[in-house]
């Protein structure tokens, strides 16, 4: 008979934490036996439980809404991927990790050959879907542990993070041949789409601005080997 009371007028404490933890201190500072609570007693709880049920689902949707603004502040809403912020707070922590820790790592910046030219050619629809489906192959290609982004346009980044130079150089240029052709297939038009490939190694004393700044030139440099 214990409880018969705090289980018809109150939730689980698994169900409802908040509710259930203060259905249990109402019973006990009201009487010391809570199966002999009546009448108006009874009613104020009741009052009072529903008031925190209320608030409890606010304060949950809240933490919803709240969970899904972070996430589209930080992501590419055509790609799925990390947007330039959510990137830039990736490599913050990953190059305080590798002061803090010693840490190695790469990152690889890609950029799609010819872009503006799909663009002119076919229209933008088919030139967003060459970036979903490019964006896709980098992230099925890479760890959950890595960060994969699209930096903007037809710009896009992997940080591959606490990894050896040898084994992840090896790594990268796998991606690279994934990349060099990349068929598109958008309804009936096929295309072959190629990307340009920078890769550069960070350490205890890269910074991002730097980091950056080298693998966007040694992308350039692959680029205009292909051109030359």
């Amino acid at each position: 008979m214990q409880n018969s009371v705090l289980e018809q007028i109150a939730p689980s404490d698994e169900e409802n934490p908040i509710v259930g933890q203060l259905a249990t201190r109402l019973m006990q500072s009201l009487k010391s036996d809570p199966d002999q609570i009546g009448g108006e007693s009874l009613d104020l709880v009741n009052k009072m439980l529903n008031y925190a049920t209320q608030a409890e689902q606010l304060i949950s949707q809240q933490r919803e809404r709240i969970g899904h603004l972070e996430n589209l502040s930080i992501s590419d809403p055509l790609t799925g991927l990390l947007n330039r912020r959510g990137f830039q707070e990736a490599m913050r922590l990953s190059l305080t990790n590798a002061r803090r820790y010693l840490e190695t790592g790469m990152l690889a910046y890609i950029d799609i050959d010819n872009f503006k030219q799909i663009n002119d050619e076919f229209g933008h629809e088919v030139g967003d879907e060459v970036l979903r489906q490019l964006a896709a192959k980098l992230d099925a290609n890479c760890r959950r542990t890595d960060y994969v982004t699209r930096l903007g346009g037809d710009e896009f980044a992997i940080l591959f993070v606490r990894a050896e130079q040898v084994p992840t150089r090896a790594r990268a240029m796998e991606v690279r041949r994934s990349l060099n052709p990349l068929t598109v297939q958008v309804g009936t038009l096929r295309l072959d789409v190629t990307a340009s490939f920078g890769l550069e190694q960070y350490g205890p004393t890269s910074t991002s601005k730097e980091l950056l700044r080298r693998a966007d030139r040694s992308m350039y440099k692959d680029k205009t080997r292909k051109t030359a």
